[in-house]
């Protein structure tokens, strides 16, 4: 091979020092007794001090270019984007509905949830989501995969503020918190046995924190107050649900944890909620509900209330251990009892729990990639144990010739695995295996009790 001629050495040498300074701006973090390929190139005579002092220099000017032209760009931006943070998620979930006697039924889903939260100062702030959904549907987000490629509704579901007064009140911070507006389900619960995740009452919620603490037996204690608007009638008293909740987290020992909590929801006027929203007749999406709860009808079959009225006690907690043979585990349980209703008046749920979640296991919410959980759970409710019109969404009871739909007057057992595939994306395989409790109790006309399994398979990014 001929000698390489003086062009064609500059331009080798000029790729090379090229290459060191690219390599040198890689490595220019690295501890000083380590030796970079810069050093390396000079060692072997390839380069020269000079140009290695040069590409390093060009290397810094680069990089103090780009901080710059960052910081121009962030002194134009408006100061209020430093206080809002961006959140929500995407489910993706193929369901299937199984029993004797029923064609097999199969569906593709959609939820799409994103918000916005602005942390105004430390003492308020501000928090709007967007929901995909039928927007007369306050129990789910979901949106069925149908109806030609048509466009899919985008809805509020929340808008709300917080205040924790601190300073500026003169009192403690975190020591209480204020919301009002339309917000997420903020009581404390191991399941849906009385609200659907999904549900975003509208009204106002306050929390005090009596304790808080790393230490000792009794970790914290809080008092929460709900005031809940459930309608609004113009010539009439507006139904309403308003509530108290204390809940007490303790530690046993330094592995094991107990939370327990004791509430009492009373619902108001309800009855206008009957005759506006459970008539089969009304256009309103609630009119499949009637078979859910008791109803009274006058002489002609319309709806005119509740047969009972719903002030529901309340009570729940969980014990979880942190290591049982290397893993996590729980105990969740949940009780409602109507005291309005004079039979038919109870209800609970109770499941356990292994994996990673290490608590809240009806909801397994994972967090590292490889995190694995499953759980069990057995629920029982009676036709007026609670209001189906905002409990559990997920266990209408299904049959091929008529549907008993709404949460109650069920027994189910569910099942759920739960893994968390990738960073922020989470996997979830679960089946309620449902049957009515009481078929005679269901105005619906249902032929013996086969069992319905409905199955979900749900993909999750957050973010």
């Amino acid at each position: 091979m001929g000698q390489m001629n003086g062009s064609g050495s500059g331009r080798l040498k000029r790729a090379v020092i090229c290459l060191a300074a690219v390599v040198v701006g890689a490595y220019i973090t690295t501890a000083a007794n380590a030796k970079d390929l810069g050093e390396i190139l000079l060692e072997k005579g390839l380069i020269t001090p000079e140009e290695l002092k040069q590409a390093r220099e060009e290397e810094k000017q680069k990089s103090a270019a780009e901080e710059s032209r960052r910081d121009a760009i962030a002194a134009k931006l408006p100061k209020w984007l430093d206080v809002i943070k961006p959140f929500g998620d995407l489910r993706a979930r193929g369901e299937g509905f199984y029993e004797n006697g029923l064609i097999a039924r199969n569906r593709f889903r959609l939820r799409a949830r994103v918000g916005l939260n602005a942390d105004v100062t430390d003492e308020i702030g501000a928090t709007v989501r967007l929901i995909s959904g039928n927007p007369d549907n306050p129990l789910t987000g979901n949106q069925s995969l149908e109806r030609t490629f048509t466009r899919k509704p985008i809805n509020l579901d929340w808008a709300y503020l917080t205040l924790k007064p601190g300073k500026s009140f003169g009192l403690e911070p975190g020591w209480l918190t204020l919301t009002g507006g339309k917000f997420g389900v903020n009581a404390y619960r191991v399941s849906e046995l009385v609200w659907d995740d999904d549900l975003s009452p509208e009204g106002a919620t306050e929390s005090l924190n009596l304790v808080d603490q790393r230490d000792g037996v009794l970790r914290s204690l809080k008092l929460n107050a709900f005031q809940w608007v459930v309608d609004e009638v113009a010539n009439a008293r507006d139904p309403w649900m308003g509530g108290g909740q204390v809940v007490a987290d303790t530690a046993l020992t330094d592995e094991t944890k107990l939370t327990v909590a004791f509430a009492d929801f009373h619902y108001d006027d309800l009855n206008a909620v009957a005759r506006k929203f459970l008539e089969p007749s009304s256009s309103s999406f609630n009119g499949q509900l009637e078979t859910s709860n008791s109803l009274r009808k006058d002489a002609t079959g319309k709806i005119t209330g509740f047969k009972s009225g719903f002030n529901l006690v309340n009570g729940g907690g969980e014990l979880n251990v942190a290591d049982v043979f290397g893993i996590s585990a729980g105990l969740f349980g949940e009780v409602i009892y109507n005291t309005q209703a004079s039979s038919k008046n109870t209800g609970f749920a109770t499941g356990i729990g292994i994996g990673r979640s290490g608590r809240d296991w009806y909801h397994n919410v994972l967090k590292t990639p490889g995190d694995w959980a499953i759980t069990y759970t057995y629920e029982r409710v009676e036709k007026d144990a609670t209001l189906a019109l905002f409990s559990y969404d997920d266990l209408d009871y299904v049959q091929a010739n008529a549907t008993q739909h709404g949460s109650t007057n069920v027994e189910a057992n569910m099942v759920r695995l739960d893994y968390m595939l990738l960073p922020n994306f989470q996997l979830t395989a679960r089946a309620n295996i449902i049957n009515a409790l009481d078929r005679k109790a269901s105005t619906a006309q249902l032929n013996g009790n086969p069992t319905l399994v409905r199955t979900q398979l749900d993909a999750m990014v957050r973010f």
